[in-house]
């Protein structure tokens, strides 16, 4: 009788315990200090695959504290996304929207090849925008990086929205961007899938 009950007990015991994934299976868990070292690692300017009209720089900034994702077109820079560490326990992403928001987005988890944030709050949001609600970057094995964010109004989640980054040798710097932006009205949704309304294409 009592062995009967053991096995019964192990069987229960296997099936309401978790099976944890393999390191090899999730990838090496970052923490946030080095999630933003991981982003200082993309310092340079990216080709935009889906458009020629963009192109996108990371670039350190205020002693290396800070991390600047610049957007610029042919008629200069489009938006900013600044990343930095508040204490040793979160990255934050600020997003500078030309719609005139202001989201702050927090990490909230990275491996090796992907890096996740989430909204944390906006400000400077009016009626009719919309914001960033998450952002994530997913680093391939050919040394791009695909680009991802989700956009929100006050009651919808839009579908979100890709580019994928090819690094720019150093000395091709000078290569000229394509067509000219037009100017996104505020209350335009800004997502990388509306390339034609943000860039003139």
């Amino acid at each position: 009788m009592i062995g009967h009950t053991s096995a019964a007990l192990l069987a229960i015991l296997v099936l309401t315990v978790p099976i944890q994934p393999s390191a090899d299976e999730v990838g090496d868990i970052l923490t946030p200090t080095q999630q933003f070292a991981l982003i200082q690692s993309w310092e340079g300017r990216w080709r935009v695959a889906e458009t020629a009209a963009l192109q996108i720089v990371f670039e350190k900034t205020a002693r290396g504290t800070a991390m600047v994702e610049r957007w610029e077109t042919s008629t200069g820079l489009h938006s900013l996304t600044i990343y930095h560490m508040d204490g040793a326990g979160a990255l934050i992403a600020t997003h500078y929207c030309p719609q005139g928001n202001q989201p702050r987005l927090e990490s909230r988890g990275g491996t090796e090849s992907e890096i996740r944030f989430a909204f944390r709050d906006v400000t400077g949001f009016e009626e009719g925008e919309s914001h960033t609600h998450d952002l994530w970057f997913t680093a391939n094995g050919d040394g791009t990086i695909r680009r991802s964010e989700v956009y929100t109004t006050k009651a919808t989640l839009q579908e979100p929205g890709h580019y994928t980054l090819s690094r720019v040798a150093a000395d091709n710097w000078s290569i000229g961007i394509g067509h000219p932006p037009q100017h996104t009205a505020p209350g335009t949704p800004h997502s990388a899938g509306d390339n034609a309304n943000r860039y003139g294409e």
